[in-house]
């Protein structure tokens, strides 16, 4: 087995589980807002933050749901137009964490 240490600093899982005929956070924009936050991740973040697409986190009926790590924190009721908040909540973490407990 090889170890390897990872260069992210937050990992942010999104929903992107499409049901066909019931509710589904694929359906509220998840694919469209995780494209976002990727683009946005690669590009300006060197790599600290990672976005992944995830199956069903269990929350369909409350908007779109998103998990963060190392916060362990669930989020609900996200719409796609809450890319600039999600962003500077992530921003503000990388800035915590370089300052060190």
């Amino acid at each position: 087995m090889k170890s390897e240490k990872m260069k992210s600093v937050v990992e942010v899982h999104i929903c992107n589980y499409k049901r066909d005929g019931d509710e589904c956070c694929f359906d509220k924009g998840a694919k469209e807002l995780t494209d976002k936050l990727k683009k946005w991740a690669k590009g300006e973040t060197d790599k600290q933050v990672r976005v992944f697409r995830s199956g069903c986190l269990g929350k369909c009926s409350e908007g779109i749901a998103m998990a963060c790590y190392p916060q362990k924190k669930m989020f609900t009721e996200i719409a796609e137009d809450d890319y600039k908040e999600i962003k500077k909540m992530l921003e503000e973490t990388l800035e915590e964490n370089k300052k060190g407990p």
